[in-house]
């Protein structure tokens, strides 16, 4: 598996802190309140696939192009950044070594921690 960072979703997560617009500051457990199959599904029936893809920090270079499975590291739920998706996201890439990765998800952090300054 080739994980590389998805542009997009970077992107989106980036105007999402910079705008100001729905940032879940609270770190509650991640596992807890993520997308499960039936939202993603649900999504994925009155949206895109690259719409899908904006809520995503990495793309997997070896799965199907054409597939919601390409998208790996959710940050949010399709309407909420949540900033224990970003934190799960950096700790998940950096113990499979993907600093490149670990590295957005701690420059999206530093941006939300400093907003709320």
């Amino acid at each position: 598996m080739t994980i590389k960072i998805n542009k997009e979703g970077y992107e989106h997560a980036l105007e999402i802190i910079k705008n100001g617009l729905e940032v879940e500051h609270e770190t509650s457990n991640w596992k807890e309140i993520k997308p499960d199959v039936n939202e993603m599904a649900q999504f994925l029936n009155t949206h895109s696939l690259k719409e899908y893809g904006l809520w995503f920090l990495g793309i997997d270079t070896d799965a199907d192009q054409n597939s919601k499975d390409k998208y790996v590291y959710p940050y949010g739920d399709f309407s909420v950044l949540h900033k224990s998706g970003l934190i799960a996201a950096e700790q998940e890439a950096g113990n499979k070594h993907n600093h490149e990765i670990k590295s957005a998800a701690q420059k999206l952090l530093a941006m939300i921690n400093q907003n709320k300054k």
